[in-house]
């Protein structure tokens, strides 16, 4: 019982950063649509961050957390603090010389990748290729913060990252151009102050002591040698947005951005609820795995499966169902015109699907790191997006609706892989009672959807609102007359 009270206070503060994070990240992209449409420079933008996002996920910054953690909790508290700085300091020197060695290559990357002004896209590069040093570093300090199961000053990281953004971009926005660099600079100013300073002082606060430690090699070895399965594997897990980028910039002017507006929406439930879910709880589970109290955990990871797929589903059928009426609402103005909406939308009606497979995958892939299993989601993952590739490049039709849905089926054929052979010390986490309640979750997602589609007003808010209230009654209304194993609002177990 006290396990999940303590869980639900970290869920509590991370499900309020990330929540107020994605929704300011979401008002960022408005104005990027507003600023820039669907345009040459928003590719631009979106091409500016395949490298730089490659570098941080190839960190397995994206997940330092889990691997430090273990690596972390084995350490003793007189040690802890020496071994971490070392291994911060090592670790930092070779992401600067790796941002270092990619600026180098610029012009060839502006060139393999096809984009319309070379020039251009070296000016929004350059700042965004060296901000990837800052989330890096943010992001060790964060794993020690974590470890202390102190998340205030990490959840300010995104805040501050997103509002730097918008700043910059406001003050640029006399035109497309100039406002693609003005979100670059500030993507390097935000990281400067939201991943490093901020991080630094947050780092302190829970009781790390900055001295000069020298990076020791021994201690970079273990960690690039169990993070190195989170390198290769990492990328399954934005494998939708980076083939997109790269298959995109071959199609015609603006099919990136078409996709890069579409997905953000796709992502805002995942952010808020499935991200901060996985973030919060990985302290415990591996807290419970370690003190091995198995079938607590089983129950555990069951539980945040069966409510992600449920809550997560409803507000996939909603999206579903009102697609180009949200996307008219959020992105059509300024720049941004009707024409826009249709495109975006045909995308957006395809890759919504994928907030089921994003949101599994917050929990599944946690539960195997959690046993120091990593190389079953990398072999697997890599595996995937191999056929993913293969599959886009042999594919008859050339356009982005054929993209968007081979790249989502890919995420639901690794979610389920995955899921199928997940096992806790030969306790599957796929049993009779789960498929049970995934069943009952379908049927209710299905109904909810047939009943929004008959319900058709004239006034498109009253429609929106009509439909939210239709899917949320009736899955509520289900949960209480159908008896679930893993959810129960009723009561607290």
């Amino acid at each position: 019982m006290q396990n999940y009270k303590k869980l639900i206070g970290s869920i509590s503060i991370v499900t309020a950063s990330y929540a107020a994070s994605r929704l300011l990240g979401f008002f960022r992209e408005i104005l990027l649509a507003k600023w820039t449409g669907v345009s040459s420079a928003t590719d631009t933008l979106d091409l500016a961050f395949i490298i730089p996002d490659f570098l941080f996920y190839l960190s397995a910054g994206g997940y330092l957390a889990i691997t430090l953690i273990p690596l972390m909790s084995s350490k003793s508290d007189e040690d802890l603090n020496n071994y971490f700085l070392s291994l911060l300091y090592g670790l930092s020197l070779v992401f600067i010389l790796f941002s270092l060695i990619v600026f180098l290559f610029r012009y060839q990357l502006s060139e393999f990748l096809n984009v319309e002004s070379p020039s251009f896209f070296i000016e929004v590069f350059t700042p965004i290729i060296f901000s990837q040093i800052f989330f890096f570093i943010g992001a060790i300090l964060m794993s020690y913060q974590y470890l202390k199961e102190n998340f205030l000053y990490a959840s300010l990281a995104p805040l501050v990252y997103n509002g730097t953004i918008i700043f910059f971009g406001w003050i640029n926005s006399s035109s497309a151009e100039s406002t693609v660099k003005g979100f670059a600079l500030g993507t390097l100013v935000g990281s400067i102050i939201g991943h490093l300073i901020i991080q630094i002082v947050g780092a302190s606060r829970s009781g790390l002591k900055f001295s000069f430690v020298p990076p020791r090699l021994i201690y970079l070895k273990e960690y690039l040698f169990i993070s190195l399965p989170l390198v290769v594997g990492q990328s399954i897990a934005v494998i939708d947005e980076q083939l997109f980028r790269i298959f995109g910039s071959m199609l015609t002017v603006g099919s990136v951005a078409t996709f890069r507006y579409a997905r953000r929406i796709a992502l805002l439930p995942v952010g808020i609820i499935a991200q901060a879910i996985g973030v919060a709880s990985y302290p415990l589970l591996a807290k419970l795995f370690k003190s091995n109290h198995i079938e607590e955990l089983v129950i555990l990871i069951r539980k945040q499966l069966s409510y992600l797929f449920l809550f997560n589903g409803a507000v996939m059928i909603f999206c579903l169902a009102n697609a180009e009426s949200l996307i008219s609402i959020i992105y059509e103005r300024g720049a941004f015109n009707s024409t826009n909406t249709i495109d975006v939308t045909s995308i957006f009606s395809i890759i919504v699907f994928a907030i089921l497979p994003w949101s599994m995958n917050q929990i599944l892939s946690r539960s195997y790191y959690v046993q120091k299993k990593f190389w079953f989601p990398v072999l697997s993952g890599t595996a995937i997006a191999v056929l993913t590739t293969l599959s886009l490049i042999v594919s008859n039709n050339k356009n982005a609706q054929t993209y968007s849905l081979i790249i989502t089926l890919s995420l639901f054929v690794y979610s389920i892989y995955l899921l199928s052979n997940l096992k806790i010390k030969n306790l599957k986490i796929l049993n009779l009672s789960l498929i049970k309640d995934v069943t009952k979750s379908c049927i209710i997602l299905l109904l909810s959807y047939f009943l929004s589609e008959l319900l058709i007003f004239e006034s498109v808010y009253i429609q929106l609102t009509t439909s939210l209230i239709t899917i949320a009654g009736l899955t509520f209304t289900f949960l209480v007359l159908l008896k679930f194993e893993y959810i129960n609002i009723t009561k607290r177990n």
